[in-house]
């Protein structure tokens, strides 16, 4: 059974495990390496500091009671930009493939709730074709194309710029 819910502490332990796993698993996704996540001091106490605050929301997919899939919701603190939020850190298990569109479909409910988001932004590396048809079905538009956007060795990669408005 595919539960969809904002993470709490008690949700720690597992988070920080599944985003080390999704840090091994597709390093390009995400601008933070695996070798960094690793050398943060006291992980898990950091997770459950950033549940309990307000400015920023984890939300994850639970398969039969295990995390297999997670996002996180941050809201632009700055007036002029408070009435949007950014979606990142999105990653689901390979064993949980498919699972994605109801993680995001809850955070665009959730977001559709809140009378000061009224725009939804978010940006996936051009090659992840799965996470960029995903996005586009739910309603996401490209507004522009990070040329360069990481960098891994030698290698670069781009991102799309997506957007949707409430």
């Amino acid at each position: 059974m595919l539960e969809i819910r904002k993470l709490v502490e008690d949700d720690a332990h597992a988070y920080w495990a599944l985003r080390k796993e999704a840090l091994q698993e597709v390093p390009e996704a995400f601008a933070m390496s695996y070798e960094e996540a690793v050398a943060i001091e006291n992980p898990i106490d950091l997770v459950r500091e950033v549940t309990r605050s307000s400015a920023e929301q984890f939300y994850g997919a639970f398969l039969d009671g295990e995390l297999v899939g997670a996002a996180t919701l941050q809201k632009e603190k700055m007036i002029k930009m408070s009435h949007r939020a950014q979606i990142g850190a999105v990653y689901v298990s390979g064993k949980a493939r498919g699972t994605g569109v109801a993680l995001i479909q809850k955070i665009i409910d959730d977001s559709k709730e809140n009378p000061d988001i009224e725009k939804l932004n978010l940006s996936v590396v051009t090659t992840n074709e799965p996470a960029f048809s995903l996005y586009k079905k739910l309603g996401f538009e490209v507004v522009g194309i990070e040329k360069k956007s990481m960098k891994k060795g030698q290698e670069y990669y781009d991102e799309y710029l997506m957007t949707l408005l409430l």
